[in-house]
């Protein structure tokens, strides 16, 4: 348990770290703007949309990990007023 809330609170400190998510605000607009460009290859398109959902994913694991934490924080607290 002590590992989940652990990586909870670091996934949390990730999420909001301004370089990071600079970070990957940088990322998605560089993968996105190949969406738009007419000169892209259907290999460039499939290959930039495979990076936005690889990084959607990471941040939704970040996200999960977090719920997570939260999850074990309250069933704690809940113990805790038994």
């Amino acid at each position: 348990m002590a590992d989940k809330k652990a990586r909870a609170q670091h996934a949390e400190r990730l999420m909001q770290d301004d370089v990071l998510q600079n970070a990957f605000n940088v990322v998605l607009e560089y993968h996105t703007s190949v969406f738009t460009k007419r000169t892209a290859t259907d290999a460039e398109v499939l290959e930039a949309r495979r990076m936005v959902f690889a990084l959607n994913e990471v941040k939704g694991q970040l996200v999960r990990f977090i719920g997570d934490g939260k999850m074990i924080e309250k069933r704690d607290q809940d113990r805790d007023n038994d």
